[in-house]
């Protein structure tokens, strides 16, 4: 109980110390008050922004255990615990060096908004709305040819292992490269064709197969689909060959026998999800 009371003690002391020497240097550097206030704002502000960004997301679970193993080495120290605090302050320098690698993604979605300006979201809009027209009017072609294809929107999981197992395309989206890919005589038309950025990215990638369902009513095509849609939170579209239907299938589920109509709503929801809240609300 003693030992307890003196961490206690000298956790608080700690902090007394810490400020006075922030407050100290407050002073020396003659700040004034407006700087003061603005400073405080504004790292309030980044760090709102930062929390709302991570919110819901895995990397919450990440920092709850980067938060534990920092109070664990702050208990350490003050008792003075030399081998785990040489142990654990060798693990912060790993843990520095690895955090560009665990929060990539919520780097790279915090940049994008930082971006999203006005103008370059009218930009980006028109080249998304562009590139659903042409993936609609593909597989509404293909529909009625009964040409099977599968076809995978990223969505904010990256797909790069499954990008990896086919041929790299990196071309803009139209609806005569798609239709052309999964032109059956080709040898690219047999796997899924992935899009990430506004892009084919690569063409005759393999998915896993859904686990979940043993549907015998379900081809190859529709189970990867599944599959895909399980794990990530890609859209997964698929033109069967045999029945000439256009099926969707998203978080675990699919839908089949859509209409291209239902299909241009859907891939609106998915890549411009504002536009389609906007609609409802005017409902």
């Amino acid at each position: 109980m003693d030992v307890i009371s003196r961490w206690i003690a000298d956790f608080i002391l700690l902090i007394g110390q810490q400020t006075q020497i922030f407050w100290e240097n407050l002073v020396l550097l003659n700040f004034s008050w407006p700087q003061i206030v603005l400073d405080i704002v504004l790292v309030a502000i980044i760090f709102y922004y930062t929390f709302a960004l991570i919110k819901g997301s895995r990397a919450v679970h990440v920092l709850i255990g980067l938060c534990i193993i920092l109070a664990i080495y702050l208990f350490s120290k003050t008792l003075q615990l030399v081998a785990l605090s040489w142990l654990l302050d060798k693990l912060f320098t790993v843990v520095l060096i690895a955090i560009p690698i665990i929060f990539q993604r919520e780097l790279r979605m915090g940049l994008e908004r930082l971006g999203h300006t006005k103008l370059f979201l009218r930009q980006k809009a028109r080249q998304i709305d562009r590139m659903i027209m042409n993936i609609v009017n593909a597989c509404e072609s293909m529909s009625k040819d009964n040409v099977g294809a599968l076809i995978v929107i990223q969505n904010t999981t990256p797909l790069k292992e499954y990008i990896d197992t086919g041929i790299p395309v990196n071309a803009t989206v139209s609806k005569e490269l798609i239709v052309s890919i999964f032109f059956p005589k080709l040898p690219l038309h047999d796997g899924a064709v992935i899009i990430a950025d506004e892009t084919i990215k690569a063409a005759s990638c393999i998915l896993p197969n859904s686990l979940e369902t043993s549907s015998h009513d379900m081809g190859t095509r529709h189970k990867a689909a599944l599959g895909l849609a399980e794990n990530t939170d890609a859209g997964v579209i698929v033109v069967s060959e045999e029945r000439g239907t256009i099926s969707y299938a998203k978080d675990g589920k699919i839908e089949r026998n859509i209409s291209p109509q239902k299909l241009l709503v859907l891939l609106t929801s998915l890549l411009r999800p504002n536009k389609t809240s906007r609609k409802r609300t005017k409902k």
